[in-house]
Formats: structure tokens, C-alpha cells, sequence
């Protein structure tokens, strides 16, 4: 995938995902679970040989009150990768979202580490 750009509902967390629409297992749609209160930007699952070259996931409302750009607590999560996949991703930016990435739905990557301006940017992550 290249130069992939998505921004989250500006209306979430009120209503939490998966609302206004609902949740179809035949087409394996994600399950939130109560403390997951916006829409994944990217969730990656069973998947082999991804390549995710220059992606911006961004999250800029909450309620759609911008309050929370500059603590970066919009969203807590944004992109969720399952520890069964191979994936490698170059060049991620996020704004607004503490966690820029998530295995199995459990941050790992904080935006705090990668301040790049405006947006946080991880140059590079690969589960091995």
C-alpha cells in the first residue's frame, strides 16, 4: 500500500464504533471492545507480505471538539496489526493519536517518541 491518507469520523467517540453502522462477521469486521472508542484507521489481520510505503492516519476531532489535538488524545489507537501478520511499514504519520500503532490492540508505538512538527512520524517498524 501506497500513500494511504484516512481520517477518523470527526463525531467518535459519541457515538463509539461501530455506530452508524453495524458490525457484519461475514465480511470479518472488527469487534470494538469497550475501552476502543474510535474507528481503526488500518487494522492488518492474516495477512502475508504487506508493505505500507508513506501512510498519514489521522484523527483530528473528538466529539468534533478539537481540544484534543495538542495532547494527542483524540484516539488512542489508530493502526492494529495481528502478531500473526508480516507486515513492514515505512513512513507512518499520525496526528492527534497516542498510540500510532498497536499489536493485537495494545499500543506499542507512542506518537511521543516520533514528534515530527504538526504530525508524528515513525520512519520504520517491523514485527521481526
Amino acid at each position: 500500500m501506497g500513500l494511504i491518507q484516512t481520517e477518523s469520523p470527526y463525531f467518535q467517540p459519541n457515538p463509539a464504533p461501530p455506530t452508524p453502522f453495524s458490525v457484519n462477521s461475514s465480511f470479518e469486521d472488527p469487534v470494538f471492545t469497550s475501552d476502543l472508542t474510535s474507528a481503526w484507521g488500518l487494522k492488518v489481520v492474516s495477512s502475508s507480505d504487506i508493505i505500507v510505503f508513506g501512510a498519514g492516519l489521522y484523527s483530528f476531532f473528538s466529539n468534533y471538539d478539537q481540544a484534543c489535538i495538542t495532547p494527542a488524545t483524540c484516539q488512542s489507537q489508530i493502526l492494529d496489526v495481528d502478531a500473526s501478520s508480516s507486515i513492514s511499514i515505512y513512513s507512518l504519520s499520525t496526528v492527534a493519536t497516542t498510540f500510532q500503532l498497536s499489536v493485537n490492540g495494545v499500543g506499542i508505538v507512542n506518537q511521543n517518541q516520533n514528534i515530527n512538527g504538526f504530525a508524528s512520524t515513525l520512519t520504520a517498524w517491523s514485527p521481526t
